[in-house]
């Protein structure tokens, strides 16, 4: 009898000890599948990258306007966004979160200044390594064989010469990237990188492709270094521009669309279009951004 009760009582902790495991399994498969479905979930939303677009800085206020803004404004745009706690993101960590590489932070943000004005390396460097920020210019390279030629450094007109802008290259403060080699124009004929209307896709391609190419150059003989992003010089470009841009190597490009932007993992194709949102005069670093969302 004694044998009998011992061996029913074993048989009730196997069931016991089985049920548990089973348990314990279900548990574990639930919990991976909540993981994948989150991490899954994660990839589809994307991060919320907002990008602000900054041009030339003055510290004469007569000379603030749309285009240009004050030190002492951009100053209290950086403070903003450090005391509301904005990472400031490059170029660089974008295409590897793009391509899968890596992570963004929560609150990421992009600073851009277009046009390559002197006022990014004299007025805008100094703050942005105060304020433990990164930023992008995109640089005009006929401009910078202009005033490396003219070596001009009136800060009211002054674009960046080659020899600032290796420096910045070599710096982790600001990323120099491609508003084009020569095609900063706005004529009757064409606006920026849009294609002419009685403009065959192919002579297109050809016209694009040759002044990429020859950034590209610039870019690689004065600096070591080829661009990846390209900024559409007001906001102008065709259905065709990105693919002709993508061919060239180039693996982000810019519009002047005021939006927020959705950056997924893994997928490259969401770098191409992203809209900032113009910074100008005349409004607090509250009311700006506030306007963006943030």
């Amino acid at each position: 009898m004694y044998r009998k009760r011992v061996y029913i009582m074993v048989i009730k902790y196997k069931k016991a000890a089985a049920w548990i495991a089973f348990g314990a399994v279900c548990v574990l498969l639930l919990f991976s599948a909540s993981v994948s479905f989150i991490e899954a979930s994660s990839r589809v939303e994307g991060v919320r990258l907002p990008v602000v677009m900054y041009h030339q800085l003055t510290k004469s206020d007569s000379k603030a306007g749309k285009y240009v803004l004050t030190l002492e404004q951009f100053e209290k745009d950086l403070r903003y966004l450090k005391n509301n706690g904005y990472e400031t993101v490059t170029i660089k960590q974008l295409v590897d979160f793009s391509e899968g590489r890596t992570d963004l932070p929560e609150n990421a943000i992009l600073i851009t200044f277009d046009d390559g004005n002197e006022t990014l390396y004299e007025y805008a460097k100094p703050l942005l390594e105060q304020y433990e920020f990164t930023a992008v210019g995109f640089a005009v390279g006929a401009l910078a064989d202009r005033y490396t030629e003219l070596d001009d450094h009136n800060l009211n007109y002054s674009n960046l010469n080659w020899r600032e802008i290796k420096e910045l290259c070599e710096g982790n403060i600001i990323e120099i990237q491609s508003h084009s080699y020569d095609l900063h124009k706005n004529t009757a004929e064409r606006s920026g990188v849009k294609k002419k209307k009685s403009e065959s896709i192919e002579h297109y391609r050809e016209f694009l492709s040759a002044d990429a190419a020859k950034m590209k150059m610039k870019m690689r003989e004065h600096t070591g270094t080829e661009p990846v992003a390209f900024a559409y010089p007001f906001g102008s470009f065709s259905s065709e521009s990105g693919d002709i841009l993508k061919s060239c190597g180039i693996k982000a490009t810019f519009t002047c669309e005021e939006r927020i932007n959705i950056i997924k993992k893994a997928e490259p194709e969401c770098l191409f279009g992203l809209g900032r949102y113009n910074r100008p005069s005349g409004i607090s670093s509250e009311s700006f951004f506030e306007k963006m969302g943030i």
